[in-house]
């Protein structure tokens, strides 16, 4: 069964729309089960939770080609698991074992897997952006039809590094995709406190490139509208600016107190993603409770055998904090 979804993007399949689900469902097992391993003391990384926010990361990754490339923020799992990233390797990022794709030097977060189109991103708020503009004209300039996508939330947006770099990536036409995952919270504080606008997509008109609104619990309607913007991309008419309205339905950090309003919270879980696909698939008769639960099994089957492995691995020598630093190596600088 094929249908065509939105307004971009090639015609998804039932087996697309079951993948979709399957992939939001691993992560939110994933940083579920990672909350209670952190407060265990089993893993010595925090995790932001994007308990909620699932269908962004899904949505807009899921449709990108191989020459592709994203920068995930810090609430982005999705995207690390929709280009292939495997939940071992991003245990082993937590951990910073000798496994780990960088072997210890940076966090799961902000991990680069340049074999899946992942760039590496930084813990500076909203850093990543010109990061990605600048990848975008890298691509460019070697004639690749790659797109960039750059994920960062709406604190982000009132940076200096988001005006700067929407306003560059526009004059020079450059093929990237800029998604705000708007959860309207900038850590604790209500982004309204911070914007004298209701719509962050209405900033793009300022910068000359299209902006808008989507409706970020959607799976379906997040991949229509990057696929939209991707296709304009690859056609050399530049970037464009998109808004996912969501929602995260946990704290910004383990340790943050709570502090939102619980009637807030709970009309949003009334928009859970996972739930809202789940109950499609139903309807359409392409995914039943049993299907559900099965699948749901192997996910936490995965994650079990995941950790024993990941805590089984030795750590890096400490010796190694100086390689990938220096362009020569430390001992022909007498360090």
């Amino acid at each position: 069964m094929d249908r065509k979804d939105g307004i971009g993007g090639r015609e998804l399949t039932t087996k697309d729309l079951v993948e979709m689900y399957r992939l939001m469902l691993q992560s939110r097992c994933f940083t579920e089960q990672v909350l209670v391993w952190y407060e265990e003391g089993r893993l010595p990384q925090g995790l932001h939770p994007s308990v909620g926010q699932e269908a962004v990361g899904v949505g807009a990754c899921y449709g990108l080609g191989p020459d592709d490339w994203v920068i995930p923020s810090l609430r982005t799992a999705e995207a690390f698991w929709t280009r292939g990233v495997t939940m071992l390797e991003q245990l082993n990022a937590m951990l910073g074992n000798a496994a780990s794709v960088s072997r210890g030097k940076e966090t799961s977060h902000h991990a680069g897997y340049p074999e899946r189109g992942i760039l590496a991103g930084t813990g500076i708020v909203g850093g990543s952006i010109p990061v990605a503009v600048g990848g975008a004209l890298a691509l460019k300039m070697r004639g690749s039809e790659g797109v960039m996508v750059s994920f960062f939330g709406d604190g982000a947006s009132n940076r200096g590094d988001f005006h700067e770099a929407l306003n560059l990536a526009a004059v020079l036409e450059a093929p990237v995709v800029f998604v705000c995952e708007n959860n309207l919270y900038a850590q604790t504080v209500p982004a309204a406190v911070g914007m004298a606008i209701e719509d962050i997509a209405d900033r793009a008109m300022g910068y000359g490139m299209p902006g808008r609104v989507v409706d970020g619990q959607d799976v379906v309607a997040v991949y229509a509208a990057t696929q939209g913007a991707v296709g304009r991309a690859r056609r050399g008419e530049g970037p464009t600016l998109l808004e996912c309205k969501t929602y995260r339905f946990l704290p910004h950090y383990p340790i943050f107190e709570e502090k939102r309003p619980a009637e807030e919270i709970e009309r949003w879980r009334e928009r859970d993603p996972i739930e809202m696909l789940g109950r499609r698939l139903e309807e359409e008769g392409l995914l039943d409770e049993q299907g559900k639960l099965e699948m749901e099994e192997a996910i936490e089957a995965e994650l079990q055998e995941a950790i024993g492995e990941a805590e089984g691995m030795p750590m890096p020598d400490p010796q190694e904090v100086f390689e990938n630093v220096y362009r020569e190596p430390v001992e022909a600088m007498g360090l």
